[in-house]
């Protein structure tokens, strides 16, 4: 509270001493606008001080990462089965698993169910998710 006192007393000085020195006419009128600016914003310091938050410790309480996870998984399964419909022409449902991990979202399995008229592509579309970077592949193909 003391320092607080301090800069305020000082930056009132200062503005006064300023205000002083400053001819009249144009330039007097800008000058006292930014020296009351300026005045306004260090009284009104600890208020503001109230409002101060932290990056990270307020918000990450209200992010759900599971449902984030969820709705990114979501997606990605999605996108999987039209990335797969269109370089391997399979029709296949997929779901992608995804974790809220060290601070990323981390793929941790996929399990891709093939259609049955597609069986014979089942390696071929395991060998194409390896080489895409995943991990935890399951493909299979559909049961009737």
């Amino acid at each position: 509270m003391k320092t607080y006192l301090l800069t305020a007393a000082g930056v009132i000085f200062i503005a006064v001493i300023v205000s002083l020195l400053v001819p009249e006419g144009k330039l007097n009128k800008s000058v006292n606008f930014i020296i009351r600016l300026i005045c306004i914003l260090v009284l009104i310091q600890p208020i503001t001080g109230i409002f101060n938050l932290k990056s990270g410790e307020v918000f990450e309480n209200y992010i759900d990462y599971a449902y984030v996870s969820e709705i990114y998984a979501g997606h990605q399964s999605e996108e999987l089965e039209k990335l797969i419909l269109k370089e391997k022409g399979a029709e296949t449902e997929c779901n992608v698993e995804v974790e809220f991990k060290e601070g990323k979202f981390k793929v941790t399995a996929v399990t891709v169910e093939v259609a049955e008229n597609y069986k014979n592509l089942i390696d071929v579309i395991y060998e194409y998710l390896n080489g895409l970077g995943y991990i935890n592949i399951s493909v299979y193909a559909e049961s009737s």
